[in-house]
């Protein structure tokens, strides 16, 4: 049994005579009546009876019409999965992200990618940085987006973004009328420290007060950037943060200044350096890294 002897069986059930099946096909009529008797023989019985000139399917020929269909919409269907995944316009991706990149960063990374690739499912998952890792080690992720870190030999590095944190003031500081702040600004202050937490080190805090010899009150302290905007707006301190969600306070009572010199994290999309990438997660990297260079808002003064 044939691929060529089924498809002219259901070219001739489907347009009621040879001749049309020939025609619909693009062969001679003999080569149609060729393929049905070799079919028939093969399966051993029937398929047609002629019946005043004209060819009519035997009731197993319509029997046996009706699996060879089923075959062929399953093929069609195997085919247009097959193109769908060719072109990656259907299937999922699993993206993890630390909070203060899941919170609007990722989200517009996914949007652009969503308008060139509608059909892809997108599961993000929100942790720490070890968490993170851990879970692209075991294949939980299709790829992770997080600060830069010292890359484990799994792993493979496409650095996507840098940053330029600012000094985040409530709005009746009295260094909220400044243009720009600097490390002699924040001597004296109640300067907000960021705690080290799960493979995340804020290295150039520490850097900066040890470089400029800061005298800071260090009364208030958080491991999260987001939650350190709160204990500003709350009148609590001031803050060096990143500016990646500062979006979300504008309106509260807090003002956002650029801060020199320049604080600067990177952040990276990280792969699994042992697992074969996926189309889907390829083109979500290039679109990120795309839609970074081309929007404005990422070329800020507090964002570069």
């Amino acid at each position: 049994m044939q691929y060529k002897q089924l498809q002219a069986f259901m070219a001739s059930v489907q347009k009621g005579s040879f001749s049309q099946a020939a025609q619909s096909l693009s062969i001679s009529q003999p080569s149609i009546s060729r393929l049905i008797k070799d079919l028939q023989e093969d399966l051993g019985f029937e398929l047609f009876k002629k019946n005043k000139g004209r060819m009519i399917p035997t009731p197993e020929g319509m029997a046996f019409y009706d699996e060879v269909r089923s075959v062929f919409n399953g093929i069609h269907h195997l085919e247009k999965f097959a193109e769908n995944l060719r072109y990656s316009t259907h299937g999922s991706l699993t993206i993890g992200a630390t909070p203060a990149l899941a919170t609007l960063l990722t989200p517009r990374l996914i949007q652009h990618f969503i308008q060139q690739y509608p059909k892809v499912h997108i599961n993000l998952w929100v942790d720490s940085v070890d968490h993170l890792t851990q879970g692209l080690a075991q294949s939980k992720y299709d790829l992770i987006i997080t600060n830069k870190m010292d890359v484990a030999s799994d792993f493979i590095e496409e650095p996507l973004l840098s940053t330029s944190w600012v000094c985040v003031l409530p709005r009746s500081h009295r260094l909220a009328h400044q243009e720009v702040v600097t490390p002699n600004d924040l001597q004296g202050e109640n300067l907000l420290s960021l705690v080290d937490e799960d493979g995340l080190e804020w290295h150039r805090h520490k850097q900066l007060i040890k470089s400029f010899d800061l005298h800071v009150n260090e009364q208030f302290s958080t491991q999260r950037a987001m939650s350190g905007y709160g204990m500003v707006a709350a009148g609590l301190c001031i803050a060096i943060l990143d500016p990646l969600n500062v979006d979300l306070w504008q309106g509260l009572d807090i003002v956002v200044k650029p801060f020199r010199p320049v604080v600067q994290y990177d952040y990276s999309i990280y792969y699994l350096k042992n697992r074969v990438r996926s189309e889907l997660s390829r083109a979500f990297s290039l679109t990120a890294k795309k839609m970074i260079e081309r929007d404005p808002l990422m070329h800020r003064d507090d964002i570069r």
